[in-house]
């Protein structure tokens, strides 16, 4: 039986053909993808391949182990097959680029010089493009590496929309260049360089919310160094915490906003429609989106909950450990506020997320916001 590989590599598809099923392993794939791709088999990740006896696929599965979903449609190649799967990886010439040296990273703005209210002349001009957003919305592709969680009686998880830098981690690849791990411990809970860079707590944060959110990455880089950083730390294969899909700065809509000074400045934002559009189960009803920066809250200001920016190498200040380094507690009153908000059967636009701190200590009772 002869077996047709698909890889979808960012925006290009990869097709491998006609590959004899009961002598060609995984391993083989992958250095059949490093040709194609530039990627090293240890940094390929392959999303979507599942073996018949439900056990993890590795390097050594032969592709007649893996469960079909597609067969041909061509009645003359009865017995031949097609897989198709998600490819994760950097090149190796990529891999170790300083972020500083790269032309395509989104300017960084002051985020205190912004003023975002709901219903003032600026929240009105952002509403008026709203036709430019659905078409926008109507462009953008969702690609999904894990199903969203929906029950028998068609009841789904609230959706956790996560930021990365200065939200979970704090990158350098500096600190994963000058590692000396072994191919076997990159990614893995071992790997002591990515444990570095990820804030305090970060993954035990990621495996509480998933208890009772679906998980959604949406981060301000570009694809290739989204992919570097959700690989090295580890973050698609997690035993404890699963990602529905990941976008990147190309899924984030332009918009004018003016500066407490008055200044226009033009920058991108998150709109959270993007994903309603795709996925009706989801809204504004159940969707938090996790930042460190309120701008990007600018088109969906009652679902953003905003996070003190972490710098590993950030001084303490007396009395304030949160966003400073390895005393940083933030994600784990972060992590009980969501909880507290997924089990308390709210409407999340009844909630006033910038008093999490005081649900979570019990000064404030977490029950809806009065109407005015």
């Amino acid at each position: 039986m002869m077996v047709t590989m698909i890889a979808k590599y960012g925006k290009e598809k990869i097709e491998l053909v006609d590959l004899p099923a009961s002598s060609t392993s995984i391993g083989q794939v992958k250095e059949l993808l490093r040709d194609r791709t530039g990627i090293m088999p240890r940094r390929q990740k392959m999303i979507g391949l599942k073996s018949k006896n439900g056990a993890s696929v590795s390097d050594e599965t032969m592709l007649s182990d893996l469960k079909a979903k597609k067969s041909s449609d061509d009645a003359s190649s009865a017995v031949a097959m097609v897989h198709q799967f998600i490819l994760m990886g950097t090149p190796e010439e990529q891999i170790f680029v300083d972020p500083g040296e790269k032309s395509d990273l989104p300017d960084v703005l002051d985020d205190f010089n912004f003023d975002f209210n709901a219903g003032s002349e600026e929240w009105i001009e952002h509403k008026a493009k709203e036709e430019n957003l659905q078409k926008f919305t109507e462009h953008t592709t969702v690609h999904i590496i894990t199903p969203p969680r929906i029950s028998t009686d068609n009841k789904c998880k609230p959706l956790l929309v996560l930021d990365l830098d200065h939200t979970l981690l704090d990158f350098s690849a500096k600190t994963l260049r000058d590692s000396e791990l072994s191919a076997s411990d990159i990614g893995s809970p071992n790997d002591s360089a990515a444990n570095q860079l990820k804030r305090p707590y970060m993954d035990e944060f990621l495996m509480w919310a998933y208890k009772y959110y679906d998980l959604v990455v949406w981060s301000q880089t570009s694809w290739k160094w989204l992919e570097i950083k959700l690989t090295e730390l580890g973050m698609i294969s997690h035993p404890g915490y699963k990602i529905c899909f990941v976008l990147d700065k190309t899924s984030m809509f332009k918009i004018v906003s003016s500066t407490r000074s008055g200044k226009k400045i033009e920058h991108s934002v998150k709109p959270l429609q993007i994903i309603w559009s795709k996925f009706p189960f989801w809204g504004s009803h159940n969707t938090v989106h996790l930042d460190d920066l309120s701008r990007n809250f600018a088109l969906n200001l009652t679902n953003g909950l905003k996070c003190t920016a972490y710098h590993r190498k950030k001084k303490k200040k007396r009395n304030v450990s949160d966003g400073c380094g390895e005393g940083d507690t933030e994600l784990l009153g972060i992590g009980r506020f969501l909880e507290l908000l997924a089990t308390s059967e709210q409407n999340f636009n009844d909630i006033d997320f910038c008093y999490w701190k005081d649900y979570v200590n019990g000064t404030k009772r977490l029950w809806p916001k009065k109407k005015k």
